[in-house]
């Protein structure tokens, strides 16, 4: 109850604060990163964790876990006197509630869209039993999640320039907001300026998804000028002219079928079995 009654007297961090919080934090990752790379330099091991030195996430992981995840406020957000909150429910954010926030602002994007590339190469496997159109669908679904998924986090950006609420998409999933518990509010009018920073972030992100239709419409076309032409050719390398036809209709030139053949005895577009033997030269084509 009595911290029922404390987070009703507090009020909503504003915009400039939070950036400000965020700002501080990211300058102090960097700083404590650039030590670490001094310390590994000296004792002459950077090269077993280069890897991980190219990237602020461990360190990141390392400051968020000995202050939001303990409890404590960073350092961030203990100059501009804010705390985080869970304003709707008028709490203290629950240890979950924080833990999960951290981990999807420092691996959420970055390890979505390195799925999305993984999955992209397991689909485009020589070895992969999937059917040349599965191929294509698939490839161009991950090709569109790859450019919404930064959109949409663009997207909430400008939301949160407009309205002041829920800094990262982490937060928002998590339902936790900062509240102001000391300090005096900023007297500029930089409030209004971020409206209009949102504005434009909104704007910035018609023009992407306008520019990605446009791209996608031009490939569209450029596929349907070039389709007589693509038939016309042998559909595993679309090189070579077609000479040679399996059982079931297919046609494809004659070295690529048969070293598809050696590999698996399936046809290349229907997956039908093949036997070598049976495939026909087609003079006259």
């Amino acid at each position: 109850m009595e911290i029922k009654k404390k987070y009703r007297k507090l009020k909503t961090a504003n915009q400039a604060e939070i950036l400000r919080s965020h700002q501080r934090d990211d300058d102090f990752v960097k700083h404590l990163r650039e030590k670490v790379i001094d310390v590994l330099q000296i004792i002459e091991k950077r090269m077993g964790l280069l890897p991980l030195i190219h990237s602020d996430i461990p360190f990141k992981l390392i400051y968020y876990f000995f202050t939001t995840g303990m409890g404590n406020q960073t350092l961030g957000e203990e100059y501009t006197g804010i705390v985080q909150a869970n304003l709707a429910a008028q709490k203290v954010p629950s240890l979950y509630a924080r833990v999960l926030a951290v981990i999807l602002e420092c691996l959420g994007e970055k390890a979505l869209i390195r799925v999305l590339k993984r999955l992209e190469l397991s689909i485009n496997h020589p070895h992969s039993k999937l059917t040349p159109t599965a191929v294509i669908f698939l490839n161009s679904f991950i090709q569109r999640m790859c450019t919404m998924i930064p959109t949409f986090i663009l997207v909430h950006k400008g939301l949160f320039y407009m309205f002041g609420r829920y800094y990262s998409l982490g937060k928002r999933i998590s339902g936790i907001d900062y509240a102001k518990v000391y300090g005096h509010r900023p007297t500029d009018t930089i409030s209004w300026g971020l409206r209009l920073l949102g504005i434009a972030t909104f704007a910035q992100c018609l023009l992407k998804i306008w520019q990605s239709r446009n791209n996608e419409s031009r490939f569209e076309k450029y596929l349907t000028v070039d389709e007589k032409h693509n038939k016309l050719m042998c559909q595993l390398c679309l090189e070579k002219v077609p000479t040679t036809t399996t059982p079931c209709g297919h046609l494809f030139c004659w070295f690529c079928l048969t070293d598809w053949l050696n590999t698996k005895p399936q046809c290349p577009l229907c997956r039908e079995h093949v036997v070598p033997s049976r495939i026909v030269y087609v003079m006259n084509l």
